[in-house]
């Protein structure tokens, strides 16, 4: 595969441990995507006004973030037209109804509440791959 045909997981995600975690989950089951690792909501936001080559295939995102959190990295997210049609999967560790409630509200496709055991992630890593995957959205970008 290409590097320019390589799928982008975009990770926003201030907790390294979980990071480090969803990094490896991913390089292992999927070698073929790249994942661009941003710590905090700010980096998120420069992020989105940057030109990219290739945009992100789909994004994880924390709620709890530093700088600007998850809710407000979304709505600018959903506010681009670049990353309109770009799933954001919302992964954190809040159960709260607020945030879910929010973060959908807000556009998010998907609210996952992250495992609390560690050994408990590649599964979760696995099925949200393997639903985008599955998932034709990349389409939508044929014309672009």
């Amino acid at each position: 595969m290409t590097e320019q045909a390589k799928k982008i997981v975009l990770l926003v995600e201030d907790d390294k441990d979980h990071a480090d975690i969803v990094c490896f989950h991913i390089s292992e089951y999927a070698p073929e995507i790249e994942v661009v690792w941003l710590h905090d909501g700010e980096a998120a936001i420069h992020y989105i006004e940057e030109g990219h080559d290739q945009w992100p295939w789909i994004v994880l995102l924390d709620i709890k973030l530093p700088k600007y959190d998850g809710h407000e990295v979304l709505s600018h997210m959903k506010a681009k037209e670049t990353f309109n049609n770009i799933p954001v999967i919302i992964f954190t560790t809040s159960n709260a109804l607020n945030d879910i409630e929010q973060a959908l509200s807000l556009g998010a496709n998907s609210y996952i509440k992250k495992p609390i055991k560690a050994g408990e992630f590649g599964s979760v890593i696995t099925e949200i791959i393997d639903y985008w995957s599955l998932n034709q959205h990349g389409i939508l970008f044929k014309d672009s």
